[in-house]
C-alpha cells in the first residue's frame, strides 16, 4: 500500500460500550445525523440482488452535501473487525480515492473511538480543479470528523 498524500485523525472518549459504539459506527444509513457533509446513502445490492450489510467488500453509496453541491459517494467495505475496527474506501477498491477508518478501544469509562482519513489518490474533480480543491476537500474531512465523532459521542451516550 502506497503512503497517502495527506491524512488527519482524531479521537473522542465515550462513555458507553464498544458494542454499544460499535453499532453506530456500522450503521452507515445514519451518518447523516452526525455528519457535517454526508447525508445518508443506501447499501447497493451485491450479484444476488441482496443489499450490503456492511462486510468485507459489501460497497455503500454516500449521498453528501456542501451548500448547493450535493453529489453521491461509492465506497467499499476494506475491514471489519468486530468491535475494534471499520474502514471502507471512497471510490472502492478499484479508484482508491480516501481511506476511511474507525478504531474503537476500550478503557475504563468506555470507550476511545478514534475516526481517520487518509487522501490516496487525486479524484477527477481534484485534479482538474487543483490544489485549491484538495485543500477544500482536506478541511471538509476535518470538520466532518469532529461532526460525526461528537455526534456518535452523544448518540451513544443519550
Amino acid at each position: 500500500m502506497s503512503e497517502p498524500i495527506m491524512s488527519h485523525s482524531e479521537s473522542i472518549e465515550i462513555a458507553a460500550l464498544p458494542e454499544t459504539v460499535w453499532a453506530l459506527v456500522t450503521d452507515m444509513e445514519r451518518y447523516g445525523e452526525w455528519s457535517s457533509e454526508n447525508t445518508g446513502g443506501y447499501w447497493r445490492k451485491n450479484e444476488d440482488g441482496v443489499p450490503g450489510t456492511g462486510k468485507v467488500g459489501d460497497e455503500f453509496v454516500g449521498i453528501n452535501r456542501r451548500g448547493d453541491d450535493e453529489w453521491k459517494a461509492l465506497v467499499e467495505i476494506t475491514e471489519r473487525e468486530e468491535n475494534r475496527s471499520f474502514a471502507f474506501v471512497t471510490g472502492g477498491t478499484a479508484m482508491n480515492f480516501v481511506h476511511w477508518r474507525y478504531d474503537l478501544d476500550a478503557n475504563n469509562d468506555g470507550t476511545t473511538l478514534t475516526e481517520s482519513w487518509a487522501l490516496m489518490n487525486l479524484s477527477p474533480i481534484m485534479v482538474e480543479n487543483g490544489e485549491s480543491e484538495v485543500e477544500m476537500r482536506s478541511a471538509n474531512a476535518r470538520e466532518s470528523i469532529t461532526a460525526t465523532l461528537l455526534g456518535m459521542k452523544a448518540a451513544a451516550e443519550g
